[in-house]
């Protein structure tokens, strides 16, 4: 169990760590590919948990418990980061400060609210759909 914990963990992480830097270069660069990642970092966890279900799993069943354990934890981790990084946005004290002032400035920063969500969807969306599929997949198979 604490390998799972601390994966969804690990994963967070990385995808927070991507979408920061994906900012910084917005911010920095004017490029504005931000919402690509807002969206396409969360499919990519998608494929992480395939990955990481043949490694933890090795193609055996999941038990129903595991799978409310790994939503659990990924939507607390979401939860708690999500807010902590959002306050911290929202008050110019995050590693990317958000320009301010001026009309085009009025919604910089919640880029941040909608990657939280859009995270926080992943364990719903994406274990339990890829569980199910497996589960009808092998049960039609016998």
């Amino acid at each position: 169990m604490k390998k799972k914990i601390l994966l969804c963990l690990i994963a967070q992480l990385i995808c927070w760590g991507i979408m920061t830097m994906s900012d910084y270069m917005e911010e920095t660069y004017n490029d504005s590919f931000n919402l690509i990642v807002v969206f396409v970092v969360p499919l990519m966890c998608g494929v992480l948990y395939i990955i990481f279900r043949r490694w933890i799993y090795d193609n055996q069943m999941v038990r129903l418990k595991d799978v409310v354990i790994i939503c659990e934890t990924w939507l607390i981790c979401g939860l708690i980061l999500g807010f902590l990084i959002g306050a911290l946005v929202n008050n110019q004290m995050w590693i990317v400060s958000q320009a301010t002032g001026g009309w085009e400035h009025l919604l910089n920063g919640i880029e941040y609210m909608m990657f939280a969500v859009t995270l926080m969807g992943i364990p719903f969306v994406t274990v339990v759909l890829i569980e199910s599929v497996i589960g009808i997949v092998k049960l039609l198979r016998k």
